[in-house]
């Protein structure tokens, strides 16, 4: 979790982020060191250097680190083996980044399932740093979001789902369109999660509305079915995506990475805005 650096007086002067290093060669740490430096006037940065895969597991289990930037190759613990260990430390929530030249596919396996972020591979430049951990400040930003749905089970249960998310959030809750439209003067939220089907308006209606609004406001539609007429439609209005229940963290990021224009990860889900688009069409049917 990122912390604050305060003065006496209690005011606040950056962000705390604090990165580790683990890698026995000084060729990357240096390029690590210089890629991330390019934000040290975005945030107070406290960097960790190490070269042993034990020694990183003591600091993960000591502090929480922000994010990682992992040697696949540690002599003490191999990065694979220290990635599947984090979940046990208080830095289970660290943004990993795992370096190497041609990992198999064993290797990236363990670490796509341990909740690895990106792979580096070797050679690379200060820059490509600088490009992830750019990414790291994006998803730290608060983006504001609107949940509309009828039932206040599925509002708890999408509020949950976006907790688990890598970005962060504050959260609005409407239960029907009229108090959505309320919402949206009110808050003026970046985002919009609704339910496709409600008593007054449906989640059609709704984007259609909320249109007529603002055409900066991204509407995702949440819905138990998926059939290519209802996302179609969908589509059609304007709605920026299509979330089938029950989705997870990971459809919430992959959204957000394409919303916000980032590359996606190597170990992160990929997934259509819309299912149709990768459905095979059959050779009767005809879209007009």
């Amino acid at each position: 979790m990122i912390e604050s650096k305060k003065t006496n007086e209690g005011h606040v002067l950056h962000k705390i982020c604090r990165v580790l290093v683990a890698d026995r060669s000084p060729i990357v740490r240096s390029a690590v060191r210089r890629g991330i430096s390019v934000y040290k006037d975005q945030r107070y940065l406290d960097v960790i250097f190490v070269e042993d895969g034990i020694e990183a597991l003591k600091i993960f289990q000591a502090k929480r680190v922000d994010v990682a930037f992992v040697d696949i190759d540690l002599p003490g613990l191999s990065g694979p083996k220290l990635v599947s260990e984090l979940k046990t430390t208080l830095s289970n929530n660290c943004l990993t980044i795992a370096m190497s030249g041609e990992p198999d596919s064993t290797t990236e396996a363990v670490l796509e399932e341990f909740g690895a972020y990106h792979l580096l591979r070797k050679p690379f430049k200060a820059q490509d740093v600088a490009d992830i951990f750019m990414t790291y400040l994006i998803m730290t930003n608060i983006y504001r979001i609107l949940v509309v749905d009828d039932s206040s089970t599925m509002r708890k249960v999408a509020r949950d789902i976006l907790k688990r998310s890598r970005f962060r959030y504050e959260f609005t809750e409407a239960d029907s369109a009229l108090n959505a439209l309320k919402a949206i003067e009110a808050e003026r939220p970046h985002m919009i999660l609704t339910d496709f089907h409600m008593p007054d308006v449906d989640g059609l209606e709704l984007a259609g509305m909320i249109s007529d609004l603002s055409k900066r406001i991204d509407i995702y539609m949440m819905s138990t079915s998926d059939t290519d007429h209802l996302e179609r439609s969908a589509a059609f209005v304007g709605i920026s995506g299509f979330l089938k229940k029950p989705f997870t963290a990971e459809d919430i990021d992959c959204i957000m990475h394409k919303r916000l224009g980032l590359d996606r990860p190597k170990f992160g889900k990929t997934r259509p805005m819309f299912a149709f688009l990768e459905r095979p069409v059959e050779s009767d049917q005809v879209f007009l």
